[in-house]
Order: structure tokens, then C-alpha cells, then sequence
């Protein structure tokens, strides 16, 4: 599972039954416009091209070079000028703020890994878990490794970091120090976990490094392994329910693409049973 899918795990254990043990997939409606998620991905697209190519040589125009890749992914978007209409001025933005962003971040980088595949496999009880990942970009600085993920939405908050129910950034970190990672190698050290916001708004991005007051995120990649695998093994037993929305905060909206399999709403109009996250 990647680690994008066990924030899925954490909040809503059904979705992970209905996905991977029912093999469900959500199909959108014929001639369904583009959305919030085409969007996300068309943008996450263009920066991941970028970080990609650019990653320890940089171009001598960031700016030309990165709308050049962003009109190659918007070309998807053809058949809907309307949304191209509204979201290429808000890229364009984008791009102004990521290229100044990003050439004032260089000259504390050693070296640079963007869109970087790693894994781990984690042993359980008579089986075995992998845990894999495609980071966005991790830049290795003078005194440990920085791991940081590009968003289109909403921003993680430090709490939700810390509480483990965004646990993206924290397990990317353990996989890092597990060396998961080619060419990183293992018991390496991650000194900085970072979101970059890129919304095209005011202002265009947003550079939001989680902070842990009285840990480190080294200490936070262990303790997200630790409950991972507490987690794994204990649906390793048969009858370990997957239950539906299983942290209150999340009872009062939408999560997931299967609360209508799960019958969500129904349960809420009936009041529904409260229960708190089972695993420490």
C-alpha cells in the first residue's frame, strides 16, 4: 500500500476494504467536466516535471521553462476551454511563485532526489507489509535530508501531522531512514518535512514546514512506523472490521469515495454509534 492509502486506513478503514479486498473503483459520469482533482493533477503534473528534469542542473529561464511544461499538461484540458480559461492564469501564477521559490532555495541544497520511488517491507506476525512511496522531492542539506511534498489543496495542519492522521510526510521520513530510497542510504537523518501549497490564489504558494515542539522528525517517522504496524497486524486477524469512519471528526462530511457503499448518510440520520480511533 502506498502511504498516501493509510491516512485512508486511519480515518476511514472501509475505504482500504472496498478498494483492495472488494476491488472497487469510483468511474465518473460520462462527459463529467474537469475538477478539483483534474486540476490537481495537471498542475502536480507540470511542478513534478520540472523538479524532475531541473533537480541539480537548473535551467537559465525557471520561469519559460515551467509554463513550457505546463502547456503541455493543460493540453489535456482542450476540450474544455472554459476550465483552461480559469485555471491556466492561476498556473501561471503558480509558476511565477514556485521558479522565485525555488532558485532562492538552491544554494543550501547538496544534492536533489524529485519524484523518487521508495519502499520498505515490514514484518508481521508470519507475514510481511510493504510500504511504498513516489516523493515529490527530497533535498539533501548539510546537517540531514528534507522531505517535502507538493499539494493543490488543502494543507495538512501541524496537529493532524502530529496526531497521526496525515501520516504521508512522517512515513516517507521512515522509509528514508529505513533506506528505502535508492541512494539515500539507511539511518540517514530528515531535519525538515514541508508541504508546498501551490493554489495559484494571493499568494500563489505557500512553503509550511511541520514543526514538533518537544520531538524531531526523525522521532516522528519511528513512532508512524511503530503505529503502522501495529495497525497492519492487527487486521492481519480475520474478523478485524472494516469499519466506516471511524474518527468523529470526520462523521459530520464527506471523506471517501465509498460512504454511499457504507451507507454514511443513513447512519448519520439514525444517529449512528461513536467510536474513537482503535489503535494508540
Amino acid at each position: 500500500m502506498s502511504v498516501t492509502e493509510i491516512e485512508h486506513w486511519l480515518r476511514d478503514p472501509y475505504t482500504i476494504y472496498a478498494k483492495h479486498v472488494l476491488h472497487l473503483r469510483p468511474l465518473d459520469a460520462v462527459d463529467t467536466p474537469p475538477g478539483a482533482r483534474d486540476r490537481g493533477t495537471v498542475i502536480h503534473g507540470a511542478i513534478g516535471d520540472y523538479t524532475e528534469l531541473f533537480a541539480n542542473n537548473p535551467p537559465a529561464d525557471p520561469l519559460k521553462e515551467l509554463l513550457k511544461l505546463g502547456e503541455h499538461h493543460f493540453a489535456s484540458l482542450v476540450d474544455y476551454p472554459e476550465a483552461r480559461a480559469f485555471w491556466w492564469p492561476r498556473f501561471q501564477r503558480i509558476a511565477r511563485w514556485f521558479t522565485q521559490w525555488e532558485t532562492s532555495r538552491r544554494s543550501d541544497i547538496a544534492s536533489m532526489h524529485a519524484e523518487i520511488r521508495g519502499e520498505i517491507i515490514i514484518p508481521l506476525d508470519g507475514a510481511t507489509f510493504t510500504l511504498s512511496t513516489r516523493a515529490d522531492r527530497i533535498e539533501k542539506r548539510p546537517n540531514g535530508y528534507t522531505i517535502l511534498d507538493y499539494k493543490t489543496g488543502r494543507l495538512p495542519g501541524h496537529d493532524e501531522v502530529k496526531v497521526g492522521f496525515a501520516p504521508q510526510l512522517t512515513l516517507e521520513a521512515a522509509i528514508l531512514r529505513e533506506g528505502g530510497f535508492l541512494d539515500i542510504p539507511r539511518g540517514s537523518s530528515v531535519v525538515e518535512l514541508v508541504y508546498v501549497g501551490l493554489k495559484g490564489g494571493d499568494p500563489a504558494g505557500e512553503f509550511k514546514a511541520i514543526k514538533f515542539k518537544e520531538s524531531t522528525p526523525d522521532t516522528e517517522a519511528d513512532r508512524a512506523l511503530k503505529k503502522l504496524t501495529n495497525i497492519a497486524k492487527a487486521f492481519l486477524v480475520e474478523d478485524e472490521p472494516y469499519s466506516s469512519l471511524v474518527s468523529p471528526m470526520w462523521k459530520s462530511r464527506r471523506y471517501g469515495d465509498y460512504d454511499h457503499l457504507a451507507r454514511v448518510k443513513e447512519w448519520s440520520l439514525a444517529g449512528g454509534v461513536e467510536e474513537d480511533l482503535p489503535f494508540p
